[in-house]
């Protein structure tokens, strides 16, 4: 924060020396573990799932930190990702003529764009093949979103079961809308005009974009 009084640079400077005498993983690992705890006991429950659709930055430091965790990848229709950027958050993706494209062009491109924009590039173009080679990893459950919304019940139990759960004592799949839904300033808001699965996201790209 620049506004500290003992300058954001300074303390920068003083933490970073301080944690480097330190293993940072374990430092970090126990700050994650202290704030899951803290929200499974609110809740009652044993597993949490942390969902961002941009974990796909941070892979390598989320496998030194948690290396036996098991990790869902929720793999989308690029078209219908791009639908949504430009749905849910007014991203102005538009159809463009066919022509060459070259890397100054791209450069160009990218330095007239707000970074908000930038990031949701990068989500399509960097992101999609990073998490589609992190199939292969072991601990990894791979799921096909059109599937999911296809056969909601269905692939909810073959994920429980990969991730060692007891289908059977889990309910069929709701759309519940915990408080922390309503009052978070992150996420997508449609979710919330929501009570049951619907199919129709699968094809709306198609008047989307």
């Amino acid at each position: 924060d620049q506004r500290h009084p003992a300058g954001s640079s300074l303390i920068e400077a003083a933490t970073s020396e301080f944690l480097g005498r330190i293993d940072r993983t374990i430092v970090s690992r126990a700050f994650a573990d202290a704030a899951y705890d803290q929200y499974l006991a609110e809740a009652g429950k044993r597993i949490i799932i942390d969902k961002t659709p941009r974990y796909w930055t941070a892979l390598e430091f989320l496998e030194v930190v948690y290396p036996e965790s098991p990790h869902i990848l929720l793999m989308r229709n690029p078209y219908a990702i791009a639908a949504s950027l430009k749905s849910t958050w007014g991203i102005p993706l538009r159809a463009e003529s066919s022509h060459s494209v070259s890397v100054s062009s791209l450069t160009n491109l990218m330095l007239r764009l707000p970074d908000g924009i930038i990031s949701s590039l990068a989500d399509l173009v960097l992101g999609l093949p990073k998490l589609a080679a992190h199939r292969t990893r072991p601990q990894t459950q791979f799921v096909q979103y059109e599937l999911l919304v296809a056969h909601p019940d269905e692939e909810i139990r073959r994920l429980l079961t990969g991730l060692g759960c007891d289908p059977a004592t889990v309910a069929s799949t709701g759309m519940g809308q915990p408080d922390y839904l309503r009052s978070s300033s992150f996420g997508d808001r449609k979710i919330l005009e929501r009570n049951a699965v619907d199919e129709s996201s699968v094809k709306a790209w198609q008047s989307q974009l």
